[in-house]
């Protein structure tokens, strides 16, 4: 069975534990007033039909042609490219933010790395970077933890192993040292384990 052979369920699968989730960054995309937004490792673009729906211009880049598959399906559609997220097509300063959801932590450090810089290039001085993952913290629960572990390890494979990594080295706040970029907010995100974090290019 493939990688992402479970695209067409996907959504119902995931649809608990991300609901409150994709109303909150819609809530933080409606309260900064973004004028355009770019969806990165968008998956089934579940995100950026909802943003869609309510009114903003976006467009979502994933390496899954399957996942992209089921994001043409239904309304709203969005626009997306199948692309490497750390190799975009688009031009530097394209849009007024980018966003990833539990993308960065299935990743290579060195990987997850080189996408956060391609979306600094493509996001416009003054924009935001939105980025959603798990963030352990002394107030995170064991119970929290280890629900988060079972899932990640039931991922298997590479899939578990970075994830183990991610942890390990702290996180998207570690990954994201020394890039140019200026934190904004840490929003809690669910279980005291998962966190919104708001970054923005310096003017």
């Amino acid at each position: 069975m493939g990688e992402y052979s479970i695209a067409p369920v996907y959504d119902l699968l995931l649809y608990p534990f991300v609901h409150r989730l994709r109303q909150r960054l819609l809530q933080i995309c409606v309260e900064k007033d973004y004028d355009s937004i770019l969806d990165v490792c968008c998956g089934t673009g579940r995100q950026l039909k909802i943003l869609q729906r309510h009114g903003f211009n976006v467009c979502g880049v994933d390496l899954s042609e399957e996942m992209l598959r089921v994001s043409q399906k239904g309304p709203y559609a969005p626009d997306c490219l199948n692309e490497d997220a750390a190799q975009m097509s688009f031009q530097a300063n394209s849009f007024h933010a980018a966003m990833t959801t539990f993308a960065l932590h299935e990743k290579p450090p060195d990987t997850a790395r080189a996408i956060l810089q391609e979306m600094i290039r493509v996001v416009r001085p003054g924009g935001h970077l939105i980025l959603t993952d798990f963030h352990f913290t002394e107030h995170s629960s064991r119970f929290s933890k280890a629900v988060i572990k079972a899932i990640e390890w039931n991922a298997g494979g590479e899939h578990y192993r970075n994830f183990k990594e991610f942890i390990r080295i702290g996180g998207t706040t570690k990954l994201v040292e020394g890039m140019p970029i200026d934190l904004l907010q840490i929003l809690p995100a669910g279980m005291n384990s998962l966190a919104i974090f708001v970054y923005k290019v310096p003017n």
